[in-house]
């Protein structure tokens, strides 16, 4: 049993009593007919206090009705009209007992009167006395058999004290005033249920299904019943009949294509699944979620891949103006490998909707993946500028300019962005390796390795920056014996790593250890499937030193024929065949 819902039931089904005027015109007619027990004189002060008191109520006067309603007790302790109006303001002062005292009086004395009861039922209700609401309800329904919300409240408070049986009784008489409906075949559904009588609780919708054979929603609900009983076969049936009869429904697919893959059957799960996807009917929301819930981040990027990306691109087709649609299929492209793909989606997303900063981010990590430094650049730019909070774009569009040898701005914009992170280390050693990477460039070499500074007292493990930082002091000559140190560190954090064998190999090569050098070099190139025209030309020039001309030509030539930028003097060895530093 769902309390959740219980609750709210119980809340919306106990509405306040008010009492409406021809309900207080009832009582006054009704106490003008009473037996001749007071005097005429009586009667009638009797009657202009009860009308001086509504009418103080309703002027807001609550002090001056309580005593007008007073003032008729005391000429008349068994007037139920006034015992029932000093209970209702008793109850709004919160003197709850007071107004249980007064209202079980003006109910012994009319108990018939439906607005006594309700009076009742909700103190009961406030007070959680709950057998005794029962009663009441009880006694409602007695008065009034046709009134169906009295009986709900009844059998729900049945259900509430864990009487099953009882308030299947209740839903019965229901029934027999109303007929079978949702609501009740599925409370008594799962009241049997509670039961542990499962069969009992299918044999109920099986009775709505079979009222309204052509509804497609008591269907899907029976389906779901045969499931939950263990009957996958006459569910998937029940299904099929559903999609036949109401081939539009948004969810009847993805129903059959939960139900098939349950029993293995993956073919036609996904087959459902793609009908599904393709109807627009069905929330884009919706298609979302059974999309990750469906596929698992490794399946979708690995065995599943195929599946995940025609899903996605039939999402995409059927809501092209949501971003968060555009956005996951972008992101499944990139993940894919689809770099260009995924940028061409993306530019979709922000000409519609360029408020989505993700989207903006997306859009540049591709970019810096495709090196598109020219692109990039623009695209932080811009994202700076709407989002000039953020650190990221401006990481990066340093880094597109220091690709695009655009120095100055790069370290503006870099210089910038650091200045606005917080409690982030790790992009904070971004900023100021770039930053590093940048100023030696600029020929400020103290700037330069300030920063790398920074950045080591960040992290002194990083091996990126130990190894951009030994390789700078090397082209410098200074500080060998440090850059020797970081060199190594660097290898020894990342082994294996070309570009940091060939740093140390001429590190070692700057402080005269020849043949040193000449492994670690050697290591660079044998483990780099593609030799860069730096490590190229370090080689020929460590096999000069060490006589062996011929070869040392041979990889200089080698290095110009990279097309790769090398250093300004490999002209000039190669056309002079000889070392030149």
């Amino acid at each position: 049993m769902n309390f959740k819902f219980l609750i709210i039931s119980l809340s919306i089904l106990f509405f306040s009593v008010g009492i409406a005027p021809q309900a207080q015109a009832q009582r006054k007619n009704k106490h003008d007919d009473k037996p001749k027990e007071l005097s005429e004189f009586l009667l009638r002060e009797r009657k202009e206090a009860f009308l001086e008191g509504n009418k103080q109520k309703m002027l807001g006067n609550t002090a001056a009705a309580q005593s007008a309603f007073s003032k008729a007790l005391r000429i008349d302790a068994n007037h139920d009209a006034s015992l029932f109006e000093m209970a209702r303001l008793y109850f709004a002062q919160g003197r709850t007992d007071d107004a249980l005292v007064a209202a079980n009086k003006a109910a012994e004395l009319d108990p018939q009167n439906t607005w006594y009861q309700l009076l009742l039922a909700d103190l009961y209700k406030s007070t959680g006395q709950l057998e005794k609401l029962k009663a009441v309800f009880e006694k409602l329904v007695g008065i009034n058999p046709n009134h169906i919300e009295y009986r709900q409240n009844l059998a729900l408070l049945y259900t509430l004290n864990n009487d099953y049986r009882g308030a299947i009784n209740i839903y019965n008489q229901i029934e027999e005033i109303v007929g079978v409906t949702e609501e009740t075949a599925l409370k008594k559904r799962n009241l049997w249920n509670n039961l542990d009588k499962p069969q009992k609780g299918l044999a109920e919708i099986e009775q709505l299904v079979a009222l309204h054979p052509y509804n497609s929603r008591y269907q899907q609900i029976l389906a779901e019943s045969y499931i939950e009983t263990g009957n996958p076969d006459k569910a998937l049936a029940t299904y099929l009949k559903v999609a036949e009869l109401d081939p539009s429904d948004p969810y009847i697919h993805i129903s059959l294509s939960d139900l098939y893959r349950k029993q293995g059957n993956e073919e036609k799960a996904y087959e459902a699944l793609l009908i599904g996807f393709a109807n627009p009917e069905l929330e884009a929301d919706a298609k979302i979620q059974i999309l990750l819930t469906y596929y698992s981040i490794d399946q979708i990027f690995n065995e599943k891949k195929e599946q995940a990306l025609e899903l996605a691109e039939i999402l995409a087709r059927t809501h092209p103006a949501d971003a968060r649609v555009l956005s996951l299929y972008s992101e499944m492209l990139f993940r894919s490998g689809q770099y260009e793909d995924a940028l061409t989606v993306l530019d979709q997303v922000l000409q519609t909707d360029s408020s989505r900063y993700g989207v903006w981010e997306q859009k540049m990590i591709i970019e810096s993946q495709l090196n598109k430094n020219q692109q990039l650049a623009a695209t932080s730019t811009l994202a700076s500028e709407l989002f000039p909070m953020q650190p990221l774009p401006y990481l990066l569009n340093g880094f597109a300019n220091y690709q695009l040898k655009n120095y100055d701005a790069a370290r503006q914009s870099l210089e910038r962005g650091a200045s606005l992170v917080v409690d982030n280390d790790n992009l904070l050693v971004q900023f100021y390796t770039t930053l590093g990477d940048i100023y030696n460039q600029l020929k400020n070499h103290q700037k330069s390795d300030g920063y790398y500074d920074k950045a080591l007292k960040i992290d002194m493990k990083n091996a990126l920056v130990l190894n951009n930082y030994s390789y700078f002091l090397s082209l410098r000559n200074e500080r060998l014996e440090e850059a020797r140190a970081m060199a190594a560190r660097a290898n020894d954090l990342e082994p294996e790593t070309p570009s940091y064998m060939d740093t140390y190999g001429w590190v070692l090569y700057k402080l005269g250890e020849i043949k040193e050098a000449e492994k670690w070099v050697k290591k660079s190139l044998d483990a780099s499937p593609t030799p860069d025209a730096t490590v190229l030309e370090h080689y020929g020039d460590i096999l000069f030193k060490l006589g062996r001309e011929d070869e040392a030509l041979e990889y200089w030539r080698q290095a110009k024929e990279t097309g790769q930028e090398a250093s300004e003097w490999l002209d000039r060895k190669i056309n002079e065949k000889s070392l030149i530093e």
